[in-house]
């Protein structure tokens, strides 16, 4: 898969940082593309970021529930990996909604957030994803 100048470098960033905090590599490991999984006790962090989609894609997995959310990731990546990387080892059920919303305040675009039954809602704007987030059924 082609990257454009910069773009290589972006996935190497993210790749060893997620790497340098306990990140196992999945499909994308050697690649150009950012699959990857983060595991604590309460649950699972699934991240999947494609260069040129200027997206990525979390998947928060406990014993009891399944959420996704997709979030822009052109404009500000480093606060993200941030956010990400110092909240992962607190993440569970009780903490999954804070994250989101924190992800939500940092991205200028939320494009999709769904609940376990698999049921992506499109957001087109930041107050929809806070409402979305506010509504979503865990159960």
């Amino acid at each position: 898969m082609a990257t454009s100048p910069g773009q290589g470098d972006l996935i190497d960033d993210i790749q060893v940082r997620l790497e340098s905090r306990g990140w196992q590599a999945g499909s994308g490991q050697g690649w150009r593309w950012v699959d990857h999984t983060y595991q604590n006790d309460d649950a699972t962090l699934h991240i999947r970021y494609l260069p040129g989609a200027g997206a990525i894609r979390f998947e928060f997995e406990s014993e009891e529930h399944l959420a996704r959310l997709s979030v822009s990731f052109e404009d500000s990546p480093d606060r993200i990996l941030d956010l990400i990387t110092r909240d992962q080892a607190s993440l569970s059920e009780e903490t999954w909604r804070a994250f989101a919303a924190s992800l939500i305040e940092l991205s200028p675009r939320v494009l999709s957030l769904a609940d376990e039954d698999g049921d992506d809602e499109v957001i087109t704007d930041p107050d929809e994803g806070a409402a979305a987030l506010r509504e979503t059924e865990w159960e």
